[in-house]
């Protein structure tokens, strides 16, 4: 799944010259400020006003929306997700956060190993099946990762993917509530992957986790802990321009490594 040297030089240097360029405007407003940065409670100002098109476009007929919901989760994540992430982490020990990361991340494999069967990756389904029988087995049930440690590769694959690597548009760019950026595409793709999860699920922790809501909640709380990124940070008033411009851009590569 990790690209390779010579699809970096040829396909990510490219987009990278783009990214650079679609920095200028960024760099020129992040001296300015707004009050976007602290409150969220304002819409970022358009990059442009003429139909110019700028490297970091996207498509986004639903912006209005886009960034009511963008300001939505950036509020719920400032007082809510945060502050318990904060006490998740300084009420548990280190091993066991890297243990719950690993528990959800081996059964996440499982979705990753059929996506790419979908995909004919065949010899990465067969390092993924590897993966999770050993952190299955030595692991104890995911808790603990020692293909890692043996340094098998790591995929990660969904269904937004696949359509993708099949030559599905993406659509429009979505704000999903709660989510966060994803697009028409990739929102039916995790409907059908959380489906597809409830039924081959080995160990049961789908319906494992509607019958005890504090596991539901641990899975969740777990996902906000592993990624870093904070609302509001980059210090510019394009942020949701440039998230938008990222998720793309990634989603793309995801697609074609």
């Amino acid at each position: 799944m990790l690209l390779q040297p010579t699809n970096i030089k040829q396909f990510f240097l490219p987009k990278a010259l783009l990214f650079l360029l679609g920095l200028l405007p960024f760099c020129l407003g992040g001296c300015a400020g707004t009050s976007e940065l602290s409150t969220g409670e304002n819409a970022a100002p358009a990059l442009h006003a003429s139909n110019e098109v700028f490297p970091i476009d996207v498509y986004d007929p639903w912006e209005s929306w886009n960034r009511s919901i963008y300001r939505f989760n950036a509020e719920l994540d400032r007082f809510i997700f945060l502050p318990v992430v904060r006490t998740y982490v300084a009420v548990t020990p280190d091993p066991a956060r890297e243990s719950v990361s690993n528990f959800f991340a081996n059964l996440d494999t499982l979705i990753t190993m059929g996506n790419q069967l979908l995909q004919l990756k065949v010899m990465e389904a067969a390092q993924s099946v590897y993966r999770f029988a050993l952190n299955s087995t030595v692991g104890i049930f995911g808790l603990f990762d020692p293909a890692s440690a043996i340094q098998v590769p790591k995929h990660k694959e969904d269904f937004g993917q696949t359509l993708g690597y099949w030559g599905t548009p993406a659509g429009p760019y979505l704000v999903l509530p709660f989510v966060g950026p994803s697009n028409l595409r990739d929102a039916g793709g995790t409907a059908v992957d959380a489906i597809a999860f409830s039924q081959i699920d080995p160990f049961n922790a789908s319906s494992f986790q509607l019958r005890y809501p504090p596991v539901l909640a641990l899975n969740l709380i777990n996902k906000r802990y592993s990624e870093p990124f904070r609302y509001y940070q980059s210090g510019s008033p394009f942020e949701y321009d440039l998230v938008r411009f990222l998720y793309t851009e990634k989603r793309q590569l995801d697609i074609e490594r």
